[in-house]
């Protein structure tokens, strides 16, 4: 394990909810619970950071987490509302192995239920009326070749 993970009390509630969100999400195709990451969160709210200066979103280069990006006007959404968006990839995700064609509309959802993930942390920043949402996972996952889950194995 990377770090040790926050005592789900010492989470804030927005914290409790991306992670009660993501495990909702997990549990779907079987996929094990995740646990809280401080060291993840750190490097989101870095990178929240450092995308609010620029007021866009990019993936961040070489920190060793897998990563996803949302990107929202304020008042209209908010974290979960990311979250939400990148579950809603399953649409197009049946289990079968990740190829680098796929990966553009599906890769937020099977970084989420990646089946060897086993920490998140996430973090928010603001900009122009945006909300930048960072969500860090560890180990990252979507390798391509390998499946997030097996069909059959649960129904999603």
């Amino acid at each position: 394990m990377l770090t040790g993970g926050a005592a789900t009390g010492s989470l804030t509630d927005k914290q409790r909810q991306q992670l009660a969100y993501h495990n909702k999400v997990r549990a779907e195709v079987g996929a094990a619970p995740l646990g809280w990451s401080a060291a993840a969160e750190r490097q989101a709210q870095r990178w929240a950071g450092e995308l609010a200066q620029r007021c866009d979103i990019e993936h961040s280069r070489g920190s060793g987490f897998g990563e996803n990006l949302f990107m929202g006007t304020l008042g209209f959404y908010d974290e979960l509302d990311g979250i939400k968006a990148w579950e809603d990839e399953k649409r197009d995700y049946a289990g079968q192995p990740l190829t680098r064609e796929m990966a553009p509309r599906v890769g937020h959802y099977t970084q989420m239920i990646w089946p060897d993930t086993r920490e998140l942390g996430c973090a928010t920043s603001v900009c122009s009326n945006n909300l930048i949402l960072v969500c860090n996972y560890y180990p990252p996952g979507n390798y391509l070749g390998e499946r997030a889950y097996r069909p059959g194995a649960v129904s999603p």
